[in-house]
């Protein structure tokens, strides 16, 4: 039997961002974009246009294990075990697949899903909530460099699975972006 050495351990990506990036993502949208909150919270046609959120305010709306989960907008996961019944706007932030290109290198796809109830989707301001937070989280992600995750990136070039499509199930309402980033 022939044993061969395990040459280069260190060099293997250990994928150690992989549970960081949906804490590290909403953490970077907490203190880099405003609009998103206020389409969050308020569900007014002039959402848009109301005052931005304190941090307490932002950090009120992200489910961290509560209860009931319908109270919240923001979650780091897929899942929704209650049951929504008021009209509102969700963002979902997680990730979502990963690639080992070689024993070096890897890439992470981060998801990003947006939902809203088709009684709120239209403001005031004659654009829709969806589009309008989609938007915002292309602008804000593509090229981000998220310390401890690494560069963002909506990129082909660096992961064919980048994309943008339709999502959601009546009433609701919605996008998902599909986000790279790479692990060394």
């Amino acid at each position: 039997m022939v044993v061969t050495k395990s040459i280069g351990l260190e060099a293997y990506s250990d994928f150690r961002i992989f549970s960081k990036l949906s804490y590290n993502c909403i953490k970077f949208m907490m203190d880099n974009n405003e609009l998103i909150w206020k389409l969050l919270k308020y569900t007014d046609p002039d959402a848009w246009n109301k005052p931005n959120l304190t941090q307490d305010e932002k950090a009120a709306l992200i489910y961290s294990g509560q209860q009931d989960s319908s109270k919240f907008n923001v979650f780091m996961d897929g899942k929704q075990p209650d049951v929504l019944v008021e009209e509102v706007t969700l963002v979902r932030i997680m990730p979502h697949y990963a690639v080992g290109l070689n024993r070096t290198l890897g890439y992470v796809e981060v998801s990003m899903e947006i939902f809203s109830h088709y009684k709120i989707n239209h403001m005031s301001n004659y654009q829709t909530r969806i589009d309008t937070i989609t938007e915002e989280l292309l602008a804000l992600f593509n090229g981000a460099e998220l310390g401890g995750v690494g560069l963002m990136s909506f990129d082909k070039m660096a992961d064919q699975s980048a994309r943008l499509f339709q999502a959601g199930q009546i009433p609701f309402g919605g996008k998902q972006i599909i986000f790279s980033t790479y692990s060394a």
